[in-house]
């Protein structure tokens, strides 16, 4: 491969443009349509990010064209390149138009809500200009998200997934908390001693998430590991502020949730988290971001508001 200073002469972003086309399935004829070019001129363009990588990219077929296992390779950091170009050209914009700044966030969405929604509300009210864009979703999801640029970091846990070594490389991971299962039940609960066990709950009833997320994959693997039977809820939502709303209203149900939520749930509602050993961890709540993306100043602002939420709401 020829070396870096090289590259930089002679990759042109058409070519970045071109490759992630060809992976999303499109021929060169099609892609000469929508980039407004030639097809010799698509052809040309191929060869020279060829020639300029020292290795063949495309696989030219009767039915079409596409990518050797080395330009599969390199599609993510061409989406990288194209997602960081838009960027900065969404800043020259703002910049020109006299507008501030915008920070794109990803979080589980009661992350949100329990650890998230003060910090930032504390920030857009020190800045009256700053617009903030959060999407929520799994840790799968979000990380997908980051790798492709629409978001500039995740407060929340990296994919329970394992991620590549490549991917890994690419990160900047601060841990803000070692996270565990929590469980929690009315004030009025009958369970009044200081340390319970897990088989000391096999008598109540359960509100808990649905059966495909985190939080039932570990417990149910905790209740297994422990040789006892794996609780079918009372009540299955996805909708984790009903979870509290429940137990709120009745001493005999206990819910299982992550750190955030169930402080958050405990100190509006006055309810109860258990202290259950052994602890069951889940994967560590930290801000994550990639490493070639430096945080803006109001970023940095932002991440030491929320470590300020973290020692409030999990003391």
């Amino acid at each position: 491969m020829k070396n870096s200073a090289s590259l930089v002469n002679r990759l042109r972003l058409k070519q970045f443009e071109m490759l992630c086309g060809v992976a999303d399935g499109y021929s060169f004829r099609m892609l000469a349509e929508s980039m407004s070019l030639s097809q010799p001129a698509i052809s040309k363009i191929a060869r020279e990010m060829e020639s300029a990588l020292g290795e063949p990219i495309f696989q030219r077929k009767r039915e079409g064209v596409a990518l050797t296992p080395f330009g599969q390779s390199l599609v993510h950091h061409a989406r990288l390149v194209l997602k960081q170009i838009a960027r900065m050209e969404s800043k020259t914009r703002q910049q020109r138009d006299g507008k501030d700044e915008v920070l794109r966030l990803g979080s589980p969405s009661y992350t949100g809500v329990s650890l998230l929604a003060k910090p930032i509300a504390q920030l857009v009210a020190q800045h009256p200009g700053l617009r903030v864009e959060m999407s929520d979703g799994i840790a799968d999801t979000l990380f997908t998200l980051l790798k492709t640029g629409e978001i500039d970091f995740i407060i929340g846990s990296l994919p329970a997934k394992p991620i590549t070594d490549e991917e890994a490389a690419l990160l900047h991971v601060e841990v803000l908390y070692p996270d565990e299962l929590s469980i929690i039940t009315n004030k009025e609960t009958k369970y009044k001693s200081p340390v319970l066990q897990l088989k000391d709950l096999q008598s109540c009833s359960w509100v808990l998430p649905l059966k495909d997320s985190l939080i039932r994959g570990v417990l149910r693997k905790a209740m297994l590991d422990a040789q006892l039977p794996v609780p079918s809820p009372a009540v299955e939502t996805s909708f984790i502020p009903a979870i509290g709303a429940l137990i709120a209203e009745q001493p005999n149900l206990v819910g299982a949730l992550r750190s955030d939520a169930a402080h958050y749930l405990s100190q509006r509602l006055g309810l109860t988290i258990l202290q259950v050993r052994p602890k069951i961890p889940l994967p560590a709540v930290a801000i994550i971001r990639l490493k070639d993306a430096e945080p803006t100043a109001m970023a940095l602002a932002l991440f030491a508001l929320i470590r300020q939420r973290v020692a409030s709401l999990l003391s």
